[in-house]
């Protein structure tokens, strides 16, 4: 989910009412999207609009034909012609989300900035980025627990599990239309609230996170058509916000960044690396991501730490088995 809803969010029928533009924090051309930062006349905080494209919808594609959009030919060379051309209004939409109040971290995540590989070991975490999160204000989640307390966003809901060990919320995220299944992307939301992210993970939570795997699978299956073949579940490390939550999207879906190495962590192995390498194998280990440099974590964390040079001796992640684990994972 990408607009952290609260008692202060904008309420206007009209996001761009009032709305004065500060600067253009990021536009992409490949996911043709655009942020914006600015201030909602009367309103003493800064905010963030999030605009984007919505993608082509193949039922309506034989109307948009029909329609003869106007067009002006760009170039042709032999074979190839490129034109713009002015589609109808309602066919042009574009998803806007609101921010408000943005937050450093908000403005941050959205900027166009350098990114930086960092490596956490257990020492740097414990050290400082345990601190950092701790001293995080509780009104920044403020919004997912108004979810899951059903206070907000009931209408969005697709499945609950409400077991309060086990359990979790499944919605659409925002930047899912819901018109097209080759677009599913949805978000897990774990009731427990001791778990804020992957560092917490450990065999205890082994139950919750293939109960999320199962029902999940079910659910999108049941719902959508879509088998679990062509899904893709993953947390983020480290995520937008201190709750744990999976991101769960069709194979076809190209969330750039959020889905690549330095980000996700694919749910399957999350268990995977639990169950054959012991239940603190995510406390010890060194984990690498990519943060950026305007980021509050890297400031306070890692703008003086670096990558720590490891021999391969110490790039182990703990000791050997013993014999019995062995034997029980088929060694």
């Amino acid at each position: 989910m990408t607009c952290e809803a609260s008692e202060h969010a904008v309420s206007s029928a009209n996001p761009f009412a009032n709305f004065e533009l500060e600067k253009v924090l990021s536009e992409s051309d490949r996911t043709k999207c655009m942020a914006l930062l600015g201030r909602w006349h009367g309103k003493p905080d800064k905010g963030i609009l999030l605009l984007s494209r919505r993608p082509f919808d193949s039922a309506k594609v034989q109307r948009l034909l029909a329609n003869s959009p106007s067009s002006e030919l760009q170039f042709q060379n032999d074979i190839y012609a490129k034109y713009a051309s002015m589609v109808a209004p309602e066919q042009a939409t574009i998803t806007v989300d609101a921010i408000y109040p943005a937050t450093e971290k908000h403005i941050s995540k959205h900027s166009t900035q350098k990114f930086m590989m960092v490596a956490e070991t257990a020492e740097v975490y414990s050290n400082k980025v345990l601190p950092y999160m701790q001293s995080l204000p509780a009104s920044r989640i403020t919004w997912v627990y108004n979810i899951l307390e059903k206070k907000a966003e009931t209408e969005r809901l697709l499945f609950e599990d409400p077991d309060p060990d086990i359990g979790f919320m499944l919605h659409p995220d925002l930047k899912w239309d819901q018109t097209q299944t080759e677009g599913l992307y949805c978000i897990a939301l774990c009731h427990r609230r001791d778990l804020k992210c992957l560092r917490d993970l450990t065999a205890d939570s082994l139950a919750l996170l293939q109960n999320l795997k199962h029902k999940t699978c079910q659910v999108i299956q049941e719902k959508y058509g879509v088998q679990c073949d062509q899904i893709r579940a993953y947390i983020h490390y480290h995520p937008s916000y201190y709750h744990l939550h999976v991101h769960v999207m069709h194979l076809g879906v190209d969330a750039g960044a959020g889905m690549a190495a330095g980000k996700a962590h694919l749910l399957d192995d999350v268990i995977d690396n639990i169950e054959v390498f012991g239940s603190d194998y995510y406390k010890r280990r060194t984990l690498h991501f990519t943060v950026g440099e305007s980021d509050p974590l890297y400031k306070q964390c890692f703008a003086d730490v670096g990558i720590p040079l490891k021999s391969a001796r110490d790039r182990s992640i703990g000791p050997r088995p013993t014999s019995e684990h062995q034997q029980w994972i088929g060694c």
